[in-house]
């Protein structure tokens, strides 16, 4: 497949690695000469620089021959102008990146009501979408479904007080299906087996079917208890979505917003939310509307710095679980160094849900970047002619640093064996750190 990509950010390049690893040609769009010469000197792939949106540019990038085009610049107009420019040329798929809620609702999965644009992305309400999965298992730093719901993928903190620390793998007591397929050690992700132990600090992830994960959780020592009291610092998009999902769900939610106008804007379009307006840096202010007995405080500026501070303030006072938002993926490592609990990037996952798209109908359903891109957890269907059809697990030479994870076959959750075997038509889950990501791809990849 031909795809070309209008915009080098840091969505723009995630995307045109993944994609070339699927053996895509792949062609980037890029106004910006730095840019442009760092995606040239990092991946294989051709480059034009000019503006997206211009007809001439688009000519030069091959449109007349593409079957997808993304665009992901920082302008809304352009992405709309680039996506409706190629559909008249005859592109058949077209993805474009709009942050401006006037411009497409609420609603980013659904057709566009812009001709000629197949797929709208709102960062901020998937960012709030996100969020949302995360208020629902607070004891979680990250979560992930795959097999149509029906495995769950759980990112989990060992702690010193739980029964399965310093136990080896092969001697933990759990009478369930599930699989710890990585762990995160002093920065170094591992994809462990049964003489591994699990050590205080380490961040595992576990993959089991939906259904069980609770009682998994409970066996290994982590209680999941429902969140009741939610504080958002940032009635902006994000602030707001996440509001309003909460809301259905019951959840008692206080908004602080520096704005005033905003303030006033949010509340007239909330129902149950308290919205304060307030400068959330005052911890006098946070004291006094209750940051500390909040069971997850949520903080959603633009300012990633701010986030952080005001953050640990609301942990210092005894909230029990912060997440923050993060521009800069740089920014990530350090807020969880020092306490955050959760970073969220809104770039990482736009660039997610992009890529969900992108690949349904073929052999690759999905590519999901996890733990701030140190891995990704790829879903298959596995095709009658791949190397890997009607084979063992034991007996294939899978890539070293990725593990098959699970099988999704006629509505039922298989965590394998060995002796497993992979049948055309399988849905099978594989993780993968990304040294092993493009000879994974060849297993499957007809």
């Amino acid at each position: 497949m031909r795809v070309i990509i209008i915009g080098a950010g840091k969505i723009g390049f995630n995307i045109a690695k993944l994609l070339v690893q699927q053996n895509h040609d792949v062609v980037v769009i890029e106004k910006d000469g730095e840019r442009a010469k760092n995606l040239q000197e990092n991946l294989d792939i051709q480059v034009v620089i000019g503006n997206g949106a211009s007809g001439a540019t688009l000519f030069e990038a091959g449109v007349r021959e593409a079957d997808l085009l993304v665009a992901v610049t920082e302008m809304d107009e352009v992405n709309m102008i680039a996506c409706m420019l190629a559909k008249n040329y005859g592109v058949e798929k077209t993805v474009a990146r709009v942050r401006n809620p006037e411009y497409v609702g609420d609603n980013n999965e659904s057709k566009s009501v812009f001709t000629g644009i197949d797929l709208i992305i709102n960062p901020e309400l998937v960012t709030a979408k996100e969020i949302d999965k995360l208020i629902d298992v607070p004891e979680a730093l990250d979560v992930g479904y795959y097999g149509n719901g029906n495995i769950q993928m759980l990112e989990l903190k060992i702690t010193d007080k739980l029964p399965v620390t310093n136990k080896y793998l092969k001697d933990l007591n759990i009478n369930y299906p599930f699989l710890i397929v990585a762990i995160l050690r002093s920065g170094e992700m591992i994809i462990p087996r049964g003489h591994d132990k699990l050590l205080p600090k380490d961040i595992v992830f576990v993959l089991a079917k939906t259904k069980d994960m609770v009682t998994i959780e409970r066996l290994m020592g982590t209680e999941r208890k429902r969140a009741e009291r939610i504080m958002i610092v940032g009635g902006g998009y994000t602030g707001y979505y996440l509001a309003r999902f909460l809301e259905e769900k019951k959840y008692q939610v206080k908004v602080i917003e520096k704005e005033y106008s905003r303030c006033i804007d949010i509340s007239n379009s909330l129902n149950s939310s308290l919205v304060l307006h307030g400068d959330a840096a005052d911890i006098d202010l946070l004291k006094a509307e209750g940051a500390g007995a909040a069971d997850v405080f949520v903080c959603l500026t633009d300012d990633d710095k701010l986030n952080l501070l005001v953050s640990l303030i609301a942990k210092h006072l005894g909230a029990k679980k912060a997440i923050a938002q993060v521009r800069r993926s740089d920014y990530i490592g350090l807020m969880e160094n020092v306490g955050i609990d959760v970073g969220v990037s809104p770039r990482t996952l736009t660039a997610n849900a992009i890529l969900r798209f992108i690949n349904k109908g073929g052999n690759v359903l999905s590519v999901t970047l996890l733990n701030h891109e140190n891995a990704e957890m790829m879903e298959f269907i596995v095709s009658p002619g791949s190397k890997i059809a009607n084979e063992k697990l034991k007996a294939i030479n899978f890539p070293s640093g990725a593990i098959i994870a699970s099988i999704y076959r006629d509505d039922q959750v298989i965590i394998p064996s060995g002796e497993e075997s992979l049948k055309p038509g399988d849905v099978v889950t594989v993780f993968a750190l990304p040294k092993a990501t493009t000879r994974v791809i060849d297993y499957f990849v007809v």
